[in-house]
C-alpha cells in the first residue's frame, strides 16, 4: 500500500485514485510522462533561458494531455498547455515534493491554490505537476496578475513590497476588507513555510 500522489491518501493499487486522477487528468487512466529526468531538466532549462512562455526562474515545461491508440500521455507543448511540471532540481533535494506539500498545506490553512500533484518521470524521479488556472480547453482566460495591476514589466516582479501590495489590493477589489485578510493570511502562511519568493507574477 502506498499514498496517493495527488491527496495523499492511502491507495490500495498503482499512486494515484480513480477518482483522483478524474478530477486532475480527466481521466481514470493515469497518463504516462515518457520524458527522463535528464531530458525534463534540459528542456526545462531551455524554457528559462528563452523566456518561452513561462515566467519564473525555477526550470519548468507546459504539458498538454493527448491520447495515442488508447493511450494517454503527457506531452511537451508550447504556450498552449493545459499543465506546467517542474522537475527535480539539480541544486535543492527533494524540490518537487516540498513544493506539492506546500500547496498541500496551503490548502488546510484556507488558501486557494491551483490543483497540484506529483507524477513520475520515464526513469522514477518524482516530478511537481500543476494544472494552469488561466488555460480551458485550450484557450486562454484573461488574468491580470500584480505585475500588471502595479504597471511593472515581468522583470520588474521583485520590485515591490507588501505594503504596496496591499495598497493595490485596496484601489482595485471590490471587497477590500476581506481580500486584506486574505493577503494577510498568505502572507503569514509565506512566512510559516520559508517562502522567500514572494513576486509580483
Amino acid at each position: 500500500m502506498t499514498n496517493c500522489l495527488f491527496c495523499y491518501q492511502s491507495v490500495e493499487t498503482g499512486e494515484y485514485h480513480s477518482k483522483c486522477s478524474k478530477k486532475f487528468f480527466k481521466t481514470t487512466q493515469v497518463p504516462t510522462l515518457e520524458l527522463d529526468q535528464e531530458k525534463l531538466n534540459q528542456l526545462a532549462e531551455i524554457t528559462v533561458n528563452e523566456r518561452l512562455a513561462l515566467t519564473g526562474v525555477q526550470p519548468k515545461i507546459s504539458l498538454s494531455l493527448n491520447e495515442d491508440q488508447g493511450n494517454k500521455r503527457l506531452t511537451l507543448v508550447g504556450l498552449w498547455g493545459d499543465y506546467i511540471l517542474k522537475p527535480q532540481s539539480a541544486e535543492f533535494s527533494f524540490m518537487p515534493e516540498v513544493e506539492d506539500l506546500t500547496m498541500h498545506l496551503a490548502k488546510l490553512f484556507k488558501i486557494e491554490t491551483a490543483q497540484h500533484a506529483l507524477i513520475r518521470t520515464s526513469t522514477g524521479e518524482l516530478a511537481y505537476i500543476t494544472k494552469r488556472f488561466d488555460r480551458s480547453n485550450g484557450k486562454k482566460i484573461h488574468v491580470e496578475d500584480l505585475c500588471q495591476l502595479s504597471e511593472l514589466l515581468t522583470e520588474q516582479k521583485y520590485k515591490s513590497s507588501y505594503e504596496r501590495v496591499g495598497k493595490i489590493i485596496k484601489q482595485y477589489t471590490t471587497n477590500s476588507g476581506l481580500d486584506a485578510i486574505k493577503y494577510f493570511r498568505l502572507v503569514l502562511f509565506s512566512f510559516l513555510t520559508g517562502n522567500n519568493d514572494m513576486h509580483l507574477k
